[in-house]
């Protein structure tokens, strides 16, 4: 498997890509295809951060990481990431793809400079990559999603030390 950033290209095979992942997902709203469109679209899109998982010059997997704000009452924000959506065709999970772009989404964004990643999912997967409630550092999420599902990682130790009270809103949720 080899994990490189999506090319403009791609946009169209991507779509449909996404689409067809999440049709057979555990958890879909159907509209993941969308939301991965208008994350691309916006201000908030990372190309080096828009990452598929070839096998044999075919796409097996996707995500994206896009740029989030932690905010405050008064106005002021701490950068961060969302990871999301997450996408593996049926055929390839359960054989690491999904965990191979997460890992190497966070390294390569490290790298880049950035210091925390947020996403909304499962907390027994995502933990395992070190991912944890949101509400443990003592930021809320705007969008009433609920808490255990708001996740969180430091990709800086200490990134989010002392942003207690800061609230995030997640786009399109």
């Amino acid at each position: 498997m080899r994990i490189r950033p999506e090319t403009p290209e791609e946009f169209p095979l991507l779509y449909d890509f996404v689409q067809r992942a999440f049709a057979t997902a555990r958890v879909c709203d159907g509209d993941e295809q969308d939301y991965a469109a208008r994350l691309r679209a916006g201000d908030a899109y990372i190309p080096a951060l828009a990452l598929v998982a070839e096998e044999g010059g075919r796409i097996i997997g996707h995500v994206l990481f896009t740029r989030l704000a932690v905010r405050w009452a008064d106005g002021r924000e701490q950068p961060a990431l969302l990871l999301g959506p997450l996408s593996v065709a049926l055929e390839h999970r359960s054989r690491g793809v999904g965990a191979g772009l997460v890992q190497e989404g966070c390294r390569r964004a490290a790298a880049l400079g950035h210091n925390a990643v947020f996403l909304v999912g499962d907390p027994a997967y995502y933990g395992r990559f070190g991912f944890r409630p949101a509400a443990d550092f003592g930021i809320a999420n705007t969008n009433e999603l609920p808490d255990p599902d708001v996740l969180a990682r430091e990709l800086t130790p200490g990134a989010l030390a002392g942003l207690a009270g800061g609230t995030i809103t997640l786009e399109g949720f």
